[in-house]
């Protein structure tokens, strides 16, 4: 019965695969920021290449030489710091109205902001949203200070960086015979023959695995200094290429076919989804980070890797209820029940992104109710993202105790002065905490931002977590215990779930079905 069911899925999605048309004749050219330097980098071309300042100077890369370009900062970046509450479609002037409307009453002065990809310039569905501000700063430390005051009066904002001129210098290219050229500018262009190796690629800055290591990338590598005022290294390189790399960064390279077919499918969504949205007249269109989407470059699975989603090329989600890619998130363990967009981040809920039950047997729970929640989080259900044996399960639940010395660490975070009470005010439909008021001896301060809480208790895996918390006589808690369930926001595809499902048999269409539920597939190219 299940592999007759599944077959006839997989009949019915390759159907709608072939009925669907094609836009692109071949995999479309992305710019991805893949490493930073603040003053000089170290670079290896194995098979050799070549060095272009503009289209004048240029000239050979031996073979495994290693060659250094050093900067020399002359004038930093301007930028403009933007606190926008509220992101709306292009065409939708009654939201854009209405949005404008309640923030003026509120006695704010809004502004709006354009961005995304116009259909004629890239061929793909218009993505074009408009964001809409309601202050703006020269200093990002002021905005950070003015988003932390508007959360306490329960406005929810996040920062937009508007870049305006890019930072600027000199920098210079030698080997150990000395200096070969200079460029200003327009940077360097390397194009190798078989791959540019960046030697100590800083990643994962505030991550417990933060390091540098040395990363091969195919693609044409340009070098100049960017608006974070250092040496940014941009790769130009075809989007399956960048597909290759992203999969086994994003989920284990040891997952089943299946779960990296997911993945595949749903990371070219998301990325194409943003094209034009996110680092805007940077020089780049997406960075190699989780802000983005990891990517390590070419490595040595990469070729098992391409073998094991090539039936997947150009494949993409849409959505049901317009014509848009679907921005087909993840996260490493939902936890049990994945999140709602709108509970997580700033924007309109998503019909595809609000939340499926990840329960092997459906059960109906409320998990907005402490009471339930506490529940389920301490007598987990069976669950796929639970399930031993696959990469994440270990996170499905977990414990964390804060002592207290790093219960001290919290209240300078907080800066509210000793705490008394932290109060849960919502919780989204995966039980992770969006909106918590904590009081201080000094203040008290709401927070109303997952990642911010989970960042606030020192990290956590989520904002999933119910708290036994230990007070002095003085009413003052001095430590804590905490239990949650899950690892990351929640929205989307549960990377461990896919990774069970895809090991019981299931199909990536079916998997992607059932994590954003009324998706359509469609063949890009």
């Amino acid at each position: 019965m299940f592999k007759l069911h599944t077959r006839l899925l997989l009949v019915f999605f390759i159907y709608i695969l072939f009925i669907s048309q094609n836009l692109f004749a071949k995999s479309p050219k992305i710019n991805i920021l893949v490493a930073q330097y603040e003053k000089s980098l170290e670079f290896v071309m194995p098979e050799g290449g070549i060095w272009n300042v503009g289209n004048i100077n240029h000239g050979d890369i031996l073979p495994g030489v290693v060659y250094k370009i050093e900067g020399q900062l002359n004038e930093p970046s301007q930028q403009k710091f933007h606190l926008m509450v509220a992101t709306v479609d292009l065409i939708d002037d009654s939201k854009l109205m209405d949005i404008s409307e309640k923030y003026q009453k509120l006695g704010f002065r809004t502004h709006t902001i354009c961005v995304g990809e116009t259909p004629n310039k890239s061929g793909l569905p218009d993505n074009r949203v408009i964001h809409i501000g309601i202050d703006c700063f020269d200093d990002k430390e002021k905005a950070e200070e003015k988003k932390s005051e508007y959360a306490s009066k329960q406005i929810k904002t996040w920062i937009y960086i508007e870049n305006i001129i890019s930072s600027s210098g000199v920098l210079s290219l030698s080997n150990k015979k000395g200096i070969i050229a200079k460029a200003n500018k327009t940077g360097f262009s390397l194009k190798s023959k078989n791959g540019t190796t960046l030697k100590k690629v800083e990643h994962s800055k505030g991550y417990s695995w933060h390091g540098f290591e040395d990363r091969l990338y195919n693609g044409n590598v340009i070098i100049n200094f960017g608006f974070d005022n250092c040496i940014d290294c941009v790769e130009n390189t075809e989007l399956e290429d960048l597909i290759v790399g992203v999969v086994p960064s994003e989920i284990s390279s040891k997952a089943p076919k299946a779960a990296m077919e997911a993945q595949a499918v749903a990371a070219r969504g998301e990325i194409l989804s943003k094209k034009g949205q996110r680092h805007v007249n940077s020089g780049y269109e997406y960075c190699a980070e989780q802000h983005c989407q990891v990517y390590k470059g070419y490595q040595k699975i990469s070729a098992k890797i391409k073998e094991n989603i090539e039936e997947t090329s150009g494949i993409i989600l849409m959505r049901k209820d317009k014509n848009k890619i679907l921005d087909a998130v993840y996260s490493s363990n939902c936890g049990g029940h994945s999140s709602a967009n709108q509970n997580i981040w700033i924007g309109e809920p998503n019909p595809h992104l609000q939340g499926v039950s990840d329960e092997k047997i459906k059960s109906k729970r409320n998990l907005t109710n402490e009471k339930e929640v506490a529940e389920y989080i301490l007598h987990a259900p069976v669950s796929w993202c639970g399930i031993e044996g696959y990469e994440g399960a270990s996170k499905y639940r977990w414990s964390k105790t804060i002592d207290e010395k790093a219960w001290s660490e919290i209240e300078k975070r907080a800066d509210i002065g000793k705490i008394k009470d932290c109060k849960i005010l919502k919780r989204d439909v995966s039980g992770r905490i969006f909106e918590m008021k904590l009081t201080g001896t000094k203040a008290t301060k709401t927070f109303i931002n997952e990642l911010e809480i989970r960042q606030l208790f020192g990290s956590l895996r989520s904002s999933c977590f119910i708290a036994e918390y230990k007070k002095n006589k003085q009413g003052l808690i001095t430590s804590a215990i905490l239990h949650g369930a899950g690892f990351g926001h929640g929205v989307g595809m549960c990377q461990t779930g896919a990774q069970s499902m895809a090991g019981f048999g299931y199909q990536y269409q079916y998997i992607l079905s059932h994590y954003f539920p009324n998706a359509r597939f469609v063949k890009l190219y």
